[in-house]
């Protein structure tokens, strides 16, 4: 029988507690599409507090972490990249357009503040001006706000009244919760914009340009291909844009609120990320941390920390269960418990954890798991060429459906691994590869 001492983790690398700094003007930075991110990460308080040390200190952490920041695969880029020059085409053979921001769309580059309230300015009654890519860099509450607005348009009545389409192009299949997040954030921008140069602006209109589905799904609703045929009939009596969709946001208020209560709120959840110290910010690797950019960083700072995300499908209720008990490590979860005998498949507690097991196995969502997620530590503990007891595989986890492959049953069995990258933007597959045993 093993000995009951819980292994100590190996000795983390000190980083740094990775601030999040104010500017000249006394403001934190952000930018609208850094929350849409925050959004498709599943709410992932680490992103956010990483992006806001980047916005405030720039990239230079993760070379001296040794570590680089994860690129979006060209094929994606490119991608949006043609969908938005095809569109902006189209548009400019209706309406007058004028383009901002040139070849250079990150939100570092110079600001578009004084030409878009020239533009709006200038605007005559009964005149309208499409603005493509403009970069706007303004001041919202206690946050320097910069982002770069894909459409802008800018139309004045016959009566003076200045009113705004703001348009967010996606190449995607769907308009998506932190698209019309990212618009929202656009309209409080563009009127604090104009508010700074005391121009009126009336009625704002937000919308996403997407690309919509395939043609050729059959498995679609009645409701569901009446509502794409009002959004194509939208996207061409609107912009005068074939083979897309644009849905136009018709009660923007929910979105706008979801504005305060994320970054520009009093206590707003970005304020509150920043203000805590790096190690208190919950994190859990999961499948969401392959499109993040900040993957390499999080991966080799579980691994110095022996933190619990190293443990397979391991849930971040899982992880804040077990960290409330006092169970932070790896180490620590695989000394919980131990096999009464060798080779033993069941676990008992190991002596001095008898009481914590208890309390663990009470805690929903650990509880029905524990002796799960223990051998699955021990498993990896072992890996790490521990003296520790593992099984190679998880017990009472039911059948597999494939054969048994051995010397002596099914020994000319072919197993064939697939591993594959998703294109959310189109919905299909790329950089498919195999391995192949026999």
């Amino acid at each position: 029988m093993e000995a009951a001492v819980l292994m100590p983790a190996i000795p983390p690398v000190v980083i740094p507690l990775l601030p999040v700094t104010l500017d000249a003007q006394g403001r934190r930075r952000i930018t609208p599409t850094d929350v849409a991110s925050f959004i498709r990460l599943e709410q992932c308080e680490r992103y956010l507090r990483l992006r806001l040390h980047e916005r405030s200190a720039g990239r230079g952490f993760l070379r001296d972490y040794g570590v680089r920041a994860q690129q979006l695969p060209p094929l994606l880029a490119r991608s949006g990249a043609v969908f938005e020059e095809r569109l902006e085409a189209e548009i400019g053979e209706r309406f007058r357009t004028r383009r901002l921001s040139g070849e250079d769309l990150s939100p570092s580059g110079p600001d578009d503040n004084l030409e878009v309230a020239a533009a709006a300015a200038a605007l005559a009654g009964g005149e309208s001006l499409i603005l493509l890519q403009p970069r706007l860099d303004v001041s919202v509450a206690d946050w320097r706000i910069k982002g770069v607005l894909d459409l802008l348009h800018l139309e004045r009545n016959a009566e003076g009244e200045l009113s705004a389409l703001i348009v967010d192009m996606k190449s995607t299949e769907r308009a998506k919760v932190e698209h019309r997040l990212q618009v929202a954030f656009y309209q409080h921008m563009l009127e604090s914009l104009l508010g700074e140069h005391d121009i009126e602006l009336g009625a704002v209109r937000l919308a996403i340009l997407y690309r919509g589905p395939a043609p050729g799904d059959h498995n679609v609703s009645p409701d569901e291909l009446e509502r794409q045929a009002r959004e194509r009939a939208n996207a061409e009596r609107l912009l005068s844009v074939r083979d897309a969709q644009l849905e136009l946001i018709g009660d923007a208020t929910s979105y706008l609120e979801a504005v305060a209560d994320l970054v520009t709120g009093g206590e707003s959840r970005a304020a509150e990320v920043a203000e805590r110290t790096f190690e208190e910010i919950p994190y859990c690797l999961t499948s969401k941390c392959d499109g993040c950019v900040y993957n390499e960083f999080c991966m080799k700072w579980s691994a110095e920390h022996d933190d619990l995300s190293l443990i397979p499908s391991l849930s971040a209720q899982d992880k804040r269960a077990l960290r409330t008990q006092g169970v932070a490590t790896t180490a620590a979860l695989a000394q919980l418990k131990q096999p009464p005998a060798p080779g033993a498949t069941t676990l008992v507690a190991a002596p001095g954890h008898e009481e914590l097991a208890r309390r663990l196995g009470a805690t929903w969502p650990v509880g029905p798991r524990l002796d799960e997620l223990v051998q699955r530590a021990r498993r990896y503990r072992k890996w790490k060429h521990e003296p520790i007891e593992a099984l190679s595989y998880i017990p009472n986890t039911g059948y597999g459906s494939l054969p048994f492959c051995g010397p002596e049953q099914n020994p000319n069995l072919i197993r064939i691994y697939i591993d594959s990258q998703h294109d959310y933007l189109h919905n299909r597959l790329y950089m498919l590869g195999a391995l192949v045993v026999a």
